[in-house]
């Protein structure tokens, strides 16, 4: 765990032993007590919550215009467990330090057509060859700012418009 997330935790646990001693030693009516620790409870349920997005967890979010694929996992479809499928893929984005940055995971709707697409470039990422993704034009198009702000959950892989090639070789400097 980072220092931010103990610091954070160790803040919160501070915050509900000082409500411990307020509620103990003032006398204000029950309810405002009551509502004041149902209001640190409700704060606890939130950062919690907010934590997924630090600590790795995959992000429902926009892939970025041009990224490099670092890994992917694909889960199909499975009418025993009732799993409508996810893919998962880790990538760097190129726009920052030529896609030599650090991994975020991102979580795709289940795609029969990205599935293939993604098999392909990680059989081209085990045999030592990095594999760089790229949206298309046309769902920049499809999808406008609003949309994609409101329907997050909805985003690239519902429309199949990820394309992946083989990077470039790097030209190194002369010596």
């Amino acid at each position: 765990m980072s220092s931010t997330i103990i610091s954070i935790i160790v803040s919160y646990i501070v915050l509900g032993f000082l409500l411990l001693i307020f509620n103990l030693r003032t006398n204000f009516h029950w309810i405002g007590k009551a509502l004041m620790i149902v209001s640190v409870t409700f704060f606890y349920i939130l950062t919690y919550t907010s934590f997924k997005s630090i600590l790795g967890w995959p992000t429902k979010n926009m892939l970025p215009e041009r990224f490099r694929l670092v890994g992917a996992q694909i889960y199909e479809p499975n009418i025993v467990t009732n799993s409508e499928g996810s893919i998962y893929v880790w990538i760097t984005d190129m726009n920052e330090k030529s896609g030599l940055g650090t991994p975020r995971s991102y979580e795709l709707p289940y795609s029969k057509e990205i599935h293939e697409k993604i098999s392909k470039a990680t059989v081209n990422l085990k045999n030592g060859i990095p594999q760089m993704g790229e949206m298309s034009e046309e769902e920049k198009k499809e999808s406008g700012v609003i949309t994609k702000i409101l329907e997050k959950k909805k985003t690239v892989a519902s429309s199949a418009k990820i394309n992946f090639f083989d990077m470039p070789n790097q030209l190194l400097p002369e010596k």
